[in-house]
Order: structure tokens, then C-alpha cells, then sequence
């Protein structure tokens, strides 16, 4: 396998602890050293957060890996009705963070996506008003419909499927349903296609408002 090192007198950008991004070259001596801050506009206003419903094996590693690197601020494992995995086994919880950190360290995020710890749908679902649940309906509008406005969470339910009684405890709660596609995705392709999709939405948004509001001089 072919393994590509740098050279001295290469460059590239890291992420120091502040947020803050800089551009490095390597020396003689193989240390780093700063050569420039570089500046970057990591996007708009909106915040995304993803409730996902812990999948099986290590998927959950690729959901948080994908959601960091796409501008999600917020990661919550569910724990559902049909999850088949203890979302709290192990040292799950701390690999995920290191997860979500190295990947907006590489993605070149000012800021790491709080992963929180592994929570009952039922207590989620009971501080997301204004939310957003995943459901593969007839008749359910798609998420760019839905989404309008920053929501307070988009819900990712197990591989088989919300339960009736979390569907009627969103319904009690006001959650909008949507759907993202005619096809029945995995939920780990369902978490990371709702986050891309959500901030797609929010940016452009935020972007027209810009340009709308720059018109209007104000």
C-alpha cells in the first residue's frame, strides 16, 4: 500500500484549540510551524441537531463521523422502542466524541458537535417542539418542505421503524413528519442524508435573506 508523507517545505491548515484556523508548513526538521492564520466562513446562523436511533455494529461511528463533518451541532443516540442495541454499552460514548472531533478538526469546523449521552425517545422527543420525525408515509411532505425555519431536532428512527406509541407521543407533541425520498433508507443513510439535506435548506434560506435584506438596504 502506498503511503503519502510529507515533505519538508509542504504546507497544510490545522485546527488549534481556540477554533481557530492557521496555515502550516512542515520544516527540515519534521516540526510544524504557523505561517498564516487563514480565515473561513464556517456558514450560516441555523443549527442542526440529530436525533438518531443507534444502529447496529458500528454504524453509529459513520452517523457521527458524516453529521460532524456536515455542520450538525448536536448529536443524540436514541434509544427506541425497536432499537436492538444498548446505546450505553462500553466506551461507546467516548469514541463517538472522538469521533465528532476529529471530524470537524478535518472537515476544518471552528466548533465540535456536542454528542450527548444516549437518551430515551420518550425524554427527547418531550424537549424537541417544533421538531422533525422521519417517517416513510403516504401523503408526508419531504423535509425541504418541512423545513422552514431552524427546527429543534430532526428524529432518525432504528431499522424497523418508529413504534405506535412514538408516533402518537410526536403527534401529542406537535412534531412535523417528512420524509426524505421514495426509497426506505438504512438509518444510518437516513441520519447523515436528513443532516445535508436540513442545512442545504437552512443555508439557502439564510443565504436569500441576506441577499433580500442587502437589497433593501437595510
Amino acid at each position: 500500500m502506498d503511503v503519502l508523507r510529507a515533505k519538508p517545505g509542504d504546507t497544510f491548515e490545522v485546527v488549534g484549540e481556540d477554533g481557530r484556523v492557521f496555515l502550516a508548513e512542515l520544516s527540515e526538521s519534521g516540526e510544524a510551524f504557523v505561517v498564516e492564520e487563514v480565515f473561513y466562513d464556517e456558514g450560516g446562523d441555523y443549527e442542526v441537531v440529530l436525533y438518531q436511533a443507534v444502529p447496529k455494529g458500528k454504524r453509529m461511528d459513520l452517523v457521527v463521523e458524516k453529521a460532524s463533518e456536515l455542520g450538525a451541532a448536536r448529536i443524540v443516540p436514541l434509544v427506541t422502542d425497536r432499537s436492538v442495541v444498548k446505546a450505553g454499552e462500553g466506551n461507546k460514548l467516548d469514541r463517538w466524541r472522538r469521533i465528532a472531533e476529529s471530524a470537524a478538526r478535518q472537515s476544518l469546523r471552528r466548533t465540535v458537535p456536542e454528542v450527548a449521552a444516549p437518551m430515551p425517545f420518550r425524554e427527547a422527543i418531550s424537549d424537541a417542539e417544533g421538531a422533525v420525525l422521519l417517517h416513510n408515509g403516504t401523503g408526508i411532505p419531504s423535509l425541504e418542505e418541512v423545513v422552514v425555519s431552524s427546527p429543534s431536532g430532526l428524529f432518525v428512527g432504528p431499522e424497523g421503524g418508529w413504534s405506535d406509541d412514538e408516533m402518537n407521543m410526536a403527534g401529542e407533541r406537535g412534531v412535523s413528519l417528512a420524509k426524505i425520498g421514495a426509497y426506505r433508507l438504512r438509518s444510518e443513510t437516513a441520519g447523515i442524508a436528513a443532516v445535508a439535506r436540513a442545512g442545504a435548506v437552512l443555508e439557502a434560506r439564510g443565504i436569500g435573506e441576506g441577499i433580500e435584506t442587502m437589497r433593501r438596504g437595510i
